[in-house]
């Protein structure tokens, strides 16, 4: 919108005000005008008397400010508020088009009925958003050239309890690499389908999963300059395994962008139930035990597609020990005065040679090593010992409390015996027998 004189004119009013004065003026000729405009001669001269008799707010249109004919009246926008506040309340605008055309013979589009709620400040039910429009992406033409994790909480077992299925799924030719079950997502869960598909097939190049706190920490958009200049961004329990691995993590920015694995879900959630229900299958351990042949003897036979080429991507994985050592939980802990270190609460004392203790310094570093088969290692010294728990000191005994006449509690007072040299102790009173005895009466005086 632009301001002209006072008056608030859209950009293409702007320019024919302008043009018009310059006709006025006699700067331009009627007929040029007209061609800038693509108008008549004959508008023109109407434009231009229209200027002289009503200046610039000649050239506005007449219908500014006034009402439409073809809008809807005051009473049926009353009449159609009142049904959504009562009768139809919580009914979407598409339904609630329907429905006053079927009983009252009104027909208004949803849009219409969302814009009288909207004056009338009431919430939209079932709001409609029109779809994102996305790109198709090509599927990757190699075996292992990205692969796609994510997990699914779903009632499995028909139990009314949810668990959570880990997943990872080849983009180049939809096979399911490997599959398992936990209570919840978590970062062992994905260790555990991680570990499946280096024994199977090895390292893929690329891995592509959301943006969970268990793939991308928090902190890395959060940089300071100086972690910026440094590359010196955190990195996850995950993301460690995944560089040491050699393979490169992406972000998805949507679930539609890992469209793969979220429609396996779909049919894992139609099929893999009823093969847990036909297999009696109740419990996590048993499912984890048909889920280990599923993909193979299963599911990528009948859905799985060859690659668009032969060779594979896929690298050999580093070997056993290595591996078990690398998909693990790494917590850093500093060493107590008394040669153990706290871990969830618990005290853990190191286990060298002779199954003794080891003794350490006070604040020394020491690196946690959590097992996927829950296993504690300790790192010191490049030295790999085992942990045991160390059983605390029951806490001592508290004084007992007693309560005062006011109601508030104090503690005992701790009842102090004399010492033997005490005055109390040297000069006792006489009896009372030995008193009356001198008197002579037996009474005092």
């Amino acid at each position: 919108m632009t301001t002209r004189r006072d008056l608030l004119m859209k950009t293409k009013e702007a320019r024919r005000l302008g043009l018009v004065e310059e006709a006025v003026a006699g700067n331009l000729t009627v007929q040029e005008v007209a061609d800038r405009l693509g108008l008549s001669r004959r508008q023109v001269f109407r434009l231009k008397r229209r200027y002289r008799e009503e200046g610039a707010q000649g050239l506005l249109h007449k219908g500014r400010g006034k009402p439409s004919r073809r809008r809807i009246s005051q009473e049926t926008r009353d009449f159609v508020v009142s049904l959504a506040k009562g009768l139809y309340r919580d009914t979407s605008c598409q339904h609630m088009a329907e429905l006053l055309a079927e009983e009252h013979d009104l027909v208004l589009s949803a849009k219409s009925i969302a814009r009288f709620l909207r004056a009338e400040n009431l919430s939209l039910v079932h709001r409609h958003r029109a779809p994102k429009r996305r790109s198709r992406r090509v599927r990757r033409s190699r075996r292992g050239d990205l692969v796609q994790m994510d997990a699914s909480p779903f009632d499995w077992f028909e139990i009314g309890e949810r668990c959570t299925l880990h997943g990872v799924i080849d983009d180049a030719t939809g096979e399911v690499l490997g599959l398992w079950m936990a209570r919840n997502e978590c970062l062992f869960g994905y260790f555990r389908v991680l570990r499946q598909m280096l024994d199977r097939h090895g390292v893929p190049r690329e891995l592509y999963a959301d943006r969970h706190t268990i793939f991308l920490s928090p902190k890395s958009e959060k940089l300071t300059i100086k972690e910026e200049l440094e590359d010196s961004a955190p990195v996850t329990q995950f993301g460690r395994a995944l560089e040491a691995l050699g393979t490169r993590y992406v972000p998805a920015g949507s679930p539609q962008a890992k469209g793969r694995i979220e429609r396996l879900w779909g049919t894992l959630q139609d099929r893999l139930v009823v093969a847990f229900r036909r297999a009696g299958v109740k419990t996590i351990e048993e499912a984890n035990v048909l889920l280990a042949a599923y993909p193979g003897e299963v599911h990528n036979p009948r859905f799985a597609r060859p690659p668009a080429e032969g060779a594979s991507a896929f690298l050999p994985p580093p070997d056993g020990p290595a591996l078990d050592l690398l998909l693990t939980r790494q917590t850093d802990r500093k060493a107590s005065g008394d040669s153990t270190i706290s871990l969830d609460g618990k005290q853990y004392a190191l286990i060298g040679p002779r199954r003794r203790p080891l003794l350490l310094a006070r604040g020394q570093a020491v690196k946690v090593i959590e097992k996927l088969d829950g296993k504690l290692l300790a790192l010191v010294h490049d030295g790999l010992y085992d942990l045991a728990a160390v059983d605390k000191e029951p806490p001592a005994t508290p004084p007992p409390v007693i309560e005062t006449k006011t109601g508030t509690p104090c503690k005992t007072k701790k009842q102090r015996k004399p010492a033997a040299d005490h005055p109390w102790r040297q000069n006792p009173a006489p009896p009372a027998a030995a008193v009356g005895t001198e008197q002579g009466t037996g009474s005092p005086p």
